[in-house]
């Protein structure tokens, strides 16, 4: 039998006793098999230093109730991270995307806003495509002024040994200036060519790192290209990293060593002044 659920994410800034800023969590709801759960932040590294850097952030995980999506699921995700919050969202387990009965597709919608001066690290777990199945993902998010993103994502084609099922997701990102990211990728049999030359290559893993930071440089990192990798600057101080590899473990180590270098990048330098000249007559 097909399910339905959503969950639905809020933060908020607060002020401590102390007079300190943190973030709080407004709204946590869930349902079966969509459960979110409050977490601990990791240890210090890049990317705790990156969320945390404009003020303490809130940790949440998603975990999966039971397998699947299968065919025929239609789940939600809402998340909302307002004005000057910041949040580290993740997974707790990979997903498994399966076929469902009656050869219906799966459906996971996630509508994210990042709030004025709001931060927001995204971190989702593989998704495996199993053989036989047919699954979309569509996310939407929009960032308001000031707004920090970092989106992560990791796809499996198929299991071992298997050819994948039919998978298309979606990355749609807007700013205050308009449309910064629109991207589509389709494998599977319902995709004609996606293990070609243009797409994967005959790869059977990719994943990609968005990265949006109005508070430093866009980088042109040459040790981030490789003929199985790319590095694109977009608008909005913002770079796409998009990697493909043979397995996860060689994809996880390209996204893992991208990261690191995207989140070390010097802050952008004020522009300097120079006072013009003035001429005194006597």
């Amino acid at each position: 039998m097909a399910q339905e659920a959503s969950a639905r994410l809020v933060t908020e800034q607060a002020s401590a006793r102390d007079g300190s800023v943190r973030t709080r969590l407004r709204v946590l709801r869930s349902s079966w098999p969509l459960m979110l759960r409050a977490t601990s932040l990791p240890g210090p590294g890049p990317l705790t230093g990156w969320v945390c850097r404009d003020a303490p952030a809130a940790c949440v995980h998603l975990a999966a109730g039971a397998a699947g999506p299968l065919g025929g699921d239609r789940l939600r995700l809402e998340v909302d991270v307002r004005a000057g919050s910041s949040l580290m969202l993740g997974e707790v387990s990979p997903t498994l995307l399966l076929p469902g009965p009656h050869g219906e597709e799966s459906h996971l919608d996630i509508s994210i806003r990042v709030g004025a001066g709001a931060t927001l690290a995204w971190r989702p777990e593989l998704a495996i495509t199993a053989r036989g199945c047919r699954h979309v993902t569509d996310t939407r998010v929009v960032l308001e002024d000031g707004a920090r993103l970092l989106l992560r994502e990791e796809v499996l084609f198929g299991r071992q040994g298997e050819r994948p099922g039919s998978y298309r997701q979606r990355l749609r990102v807007r700013t205050p200036g308009g449309p910064l990211h629109d991207q589509e990728l389709g494998v599977g049999p319902a995709a004609a060519g996606w293990d070609g030359p243009a797409v994967t290559a005959g790869h059977r893993a990719a994943g990609a790192l968005l990265l949006v930071d109005p508070g430093t440089r866009r980088t042109t990192d040459t040790a981030l290209h490789s003929p199985d990798t790319a590095l694109m600057t977009l608008s909005g101080h913002a770079v796409l990293f998009s990697a493909l590899a043979h397995d996860t473990s060689a994809l996880r180590r390209r996204l893992d060593h991208a990261l690191g270098r995207l989140l070390t990048v010097p802050p952008e330098k004020p522009a300097v002044t120079t006072p013009e000249a003035v001429t005194v007559s006597s």
